[in-house]
């Protein structure tokens, strides 16, 4: 069956708390700021809620919301967390007919707390071999998107590389922590076909693995020279900027938006980024105007997110 996005990735149970916390400055802590509190301490939660997350999981809804035709491939067990993510997505409209189950799985669930507008999670990935983690040989895309994976994910990669070869899919991808820590360097033969890579400012750089911090730009740059067609890296509250091998575009967070939780911000960027690039022609490269558009539709979709607790009740199904 033909879709117009195939997300492949985790998804998980996630539950917010509001811990009775208080954030502390300290230079100890690698950026400034952090939490401390006492072992045996009982602390007061002024808040719990229960959602739904998971990068792929979060832009498969995303996008289905901003009307494309969505599936979603990943593996999860037949317990609780389970039913709350199937239901969630049959009530969204992404089909879940690519999700394998098994009773030998334990579903991902993450434990989120949210102090001040900004967030610590746990997590708990479950899965530790993606081989189980099969894209059916019927099964194809206009759009691939591969989020964060564990080990043994050489069939999905070799997938993909072929989808995009044979069939002229594209092929979107934001890496999760395993894959920064291997290097853009390990991953050539797939950046060499990718349309749109994902990253934050951090991971940007780890990717790279720089010895200092340069300018963000010249990160971009070499990251360019592996092959990526369009280079997208956020960075929270100063917003994101996209190059496509020539020129850098930029657009600005909007200030005056209050973040009650960042929790599905990046996802929700790219899920706004990916639909406005969807609309144009395939067969044409992107010009500098689609890209600069795509980044508006990102920054509006993430703002909307951050209004809310939980990665995808703020996700617009309009973002004209």
């Amino acid at each position: 069956m033909k879709y117009d996005v195939i997300t492949i990735g985790d998804a998980f149970e996630d539950v917010f708390v509001e811990p009775d916390l208080k954030v502390r400055s300290e230079k100890t802590f690698a950026g400034g700021r952090g939490i401390c509190f006492e072992f045996g301490e009982k602390i007061p939660l002024e808040s719990v809620q229960y959602e739904v997350g998971g990068s792929a999981c979060n832009i498969a809804v995303g996008l289905s919301r901003l009307g494309y035709k969505t599936s979603f491939v990943t593996a999860i067990g037949e317990d609780s967390p389970a039913e709350k993510i199937l239901n969630r997505l049959v009530d969204e409209g992404v089909n879940t007919d690519n999700i394998i189950q098994k009773d030998s799985i334990k579903t991902g669930f993450s434990v989120v707390f949210s102090i001040e507008g900004d967030r610590t999670i746990f997590s708990y990935h479950a899965l530790k071999d993606y081989s189980v983690v099969k894209i059916k040989k019927s099964l194809s895309a206009r759009w691939l998107v591969m989020t964060s994976l564990g080990e043994n994910i050489e069939d999905i990669e070799n997938r993909i590389i072929k989808e995009v070869a044979e069939n002229n899919a594209k092929f979107a991808w934001n890496p999760g922590s395993i894959q920064i820590r291997k290097g853009a360097s390990h991953y050539r033969h797939l950046l060499k076909c990718n349309s749109i890579l994902f990253l934050n400012r951090e991971e940007a750089m780890k990717f790279l693995d720089f010895p200092v911090k340069p300018q963000i730009e010249e990160v971009v740059r070499k990251l360019a020279t592996f092959g990526s067609k369009i280079i997208v890296v956020t960075n929270g509250k100063e917003g994101a900027l996209a190059y496509d091998g020539k020129e850098f575009f930029y657009a600005k967070a909007d200030e005056h938006i209050k973040r009650i939780d960042a929790t599905g911000a990046g996802d929700a960027f790219s899920s706004g980024f990916m639909a406005s690039i969807m609309n144009h022609d395939p067969k044409v490269p992107f010009s500098g105007e689609e890209i600069q558009e795509a980044l508006k539709w990102g920054i509006k979709n993430s703002n909307s997110v951050i209004k809310y607790v939980g990665a995808q009740k703020g996700l617009l199904s309009s973002v004209e």
